[in-house]
């Protein structure tokens, strides 16, 4: 009988939600502007079980990534997502994302699973400002962080974004003319 009390107080203790949850809530995304190509090159990397977490209290839908059994339009909500969470205004200008495709990294501990996703932006060829929108995830983690690296004009920026803090300006600052 104690054997089965101190069973079910250990179960009790450690709830699934501890055995499958991660300590560490972050999501990194990278913003590279190539002005030649006039294009922003941009990818976001998040845990697998938080993303399929979130899509699934939203739209009631088990994507099957997390256990590598994808349903067949995963990646359309996956792209719903990530496109209504991640916004980029380039010179105060909404930027329109296309979705380009989407890997998982797998790790020894599948609640580590990361999904990366790659989306580009095209015509843009100048940037004197960016504002970033990112609220990925906060719905569901109140202590998400949400990382975004920048690279434009020479210059590498970094923000940290989360439930309070959703978004950020940044003004790249051009140096003057010289005199001659």
């Amino acid at each position: 009988m104690r054997i089965k009390i101190s069973l079910t107080l250990l179960l009790v203790a450690v709830s699934p939600a501890q055995l499958s949850a991660h300590e560490l809530y972050l999501s990194i995304t990278n913003i590279q502007h190539q002005r030649d190509d006039q294009k922003l090159s941009i990818q976001v990397r998040l845990f697998v079980n938080d993303l399929e977490e979130s899509i699934l209290q939203q739209k009631r839908v088990q994507l099957g990534l997390w256990k590598n059994t994808p349903i067949d339009n995963a990646q359309d909500y996956v792209e719903e997502y990530i496109c209504s969470r991640l916004l980029i205004y380039i010179n105060e200008l909404p930027v329109p994302l296309d979705f380009i495709g989407l890997q998982i990294q797998s790790a020894e501990i599948v609640e580590d699973h990361v999904i990366i996703c790659e989306l580009e932006a095209y015509g843009i060829s100048e940037i004197s400002s960016i504002r970033i929108s990112n609220s990925l995830l906060i719905e569901i983690i109140d202590d998400q962080v949400n990382i975004v690296n920048i690279l434009a004009n020479e210059s590498r920026k970094t923000i940290n974004l989360n439930k309070r803090i959703q978004d950020e300006h940044i003004v790249f600052i051009t140096a003057p003319a010289k005199c001659e």
